[in-house]
């Protein structure tokens, strides 16, 4: 089966023979047979058409095309070079510019500290952060990265799981005060504050033995934002869910309660969702990895196995 030569594999290989001008010198300096460089030689001719040497038995010369193609091949392998050189290092060094889509209420909170950790860390790295709580397409964005909430519906991306978010249910004391006990029976019949898709519906509780309740909620609020869902629940407008690093402040300064303690809704997944394809740009990875110490720091959150 006839083997094609990459064309710089070919430029490499005339230089050889140009430069120290005999073959069976370049085959040595490659590291092959006299046979070989021939053939890659007579393979270079056929590709651009002309005669690059003269040889015979007892002599070896360049033609003018070859002694052109000479001087242009060193400044083309250069190139290339520096070039080849440039990007594997943006494959090992975080440089260049980093795009990065994120939920707002995450995005205001640990995933902007990721970002600020990752350009203290390396100054030459450019970052932009887009913050929405809609499903995005990412290819369409031109963003390297998504930090999403729950599973990563669109088949054509690579999603990794970086772990789960506990989460659990909250009210004002004024409100509790008003409502009186809120047991399970009876929180269906309380208002509560929806978020979109989360907490609607029904939610699933679970406890520390292991047993799960599902229960209606009566959401006569709803918003698909977590910074406004959390927002109406300060304002007393209903009982709501927030991850414990979200509300712990709250918790401890009194303005908000555990509604309901022994029992936490089921926890929700946080992936990053990555376009398809074998490399990473280091600064993808970087980012990665500054998230999740971020996240593995935070109360609540449980990291992937």
């Amino acid at each position: 089966m006839k083997t094609t030569h990459d064309r710089l594999d070919l430029l490499d290989t005339f230089l050889r023979i140009g430069d120290t001008g005999s073959l069976s010198k370049a085959a040595r300096l490659l590291g092959t047979t006299q046979p070989t460089v021939s053939r890659r030689l007579l393979e270079l001719e056929r590709l651009l058409g002309c005669k690059l040497a003269i040889r015979t038995t007892a002599s070896f010369s360049l033609t003018d095309e070859g002694r052109s193609l000479l001087a242009e091949a060193h400044d083309l392998t250069d190139r290339w070079s520096g070039l080849s050189s440039r990007l594997s290092g943006a494959q090992s060094r975080p440089e260049g510019t980093l795009r990065v889509i994120g939920p707002s209420g995450y995005g205001t909170g640990f995933l902007t500290d990721a970002v600020t950790d990752l350009r203290a860390a390396h100054p030459a790295l450019r970052i932009e952060l887009t913050l929405t709580d809609r499903v995005v397409d990412l290819a369409a964005s031109g963003a390297e990265c998504w930090v999403c909430v729950g599973e990563v519906r669109d088949p054509g991306l690579v999603s990794r799981q970086l772990g789960s978010m506990e989460r659990v249910l909250l009210a004002t004391p004024a409100l509790l005060k008003r409502l009186g006990p809120v047991t399970l029976a009876r929180l269906p019949s309380l208002p509560c504050v929806g978020l979109l898709p989360y907490v609607m519906g029904s939610v699933r509780l679970l406890d520390k033995a292991g047993r799960s309740r599902i229960v209606a909620l009566d959401t006569p609020i709803r918003t698909d934002s977590l910074l406004s869902s959390y927002r109406a629940i300060l304002n007393g407008a209903g009982i709501g869910a927030a991850a414990p690093w979200m509300c712990q402040d709250d918790l401890q300064a009194g303005r908000l309660k555990r509604v309901l303690p022994q029992w936490w809704l089921e926890p929700v997944g946080i992936h990053v969702a990555l376009p398809p394809g074998i490399y990473r740009p280091a600064r993808v990875t970087a980012f990665i990895e500054a998230l999740k110490r971020r996240m593995y720091a935070l109360p609540g959150f449980r990291p992937a196995p």
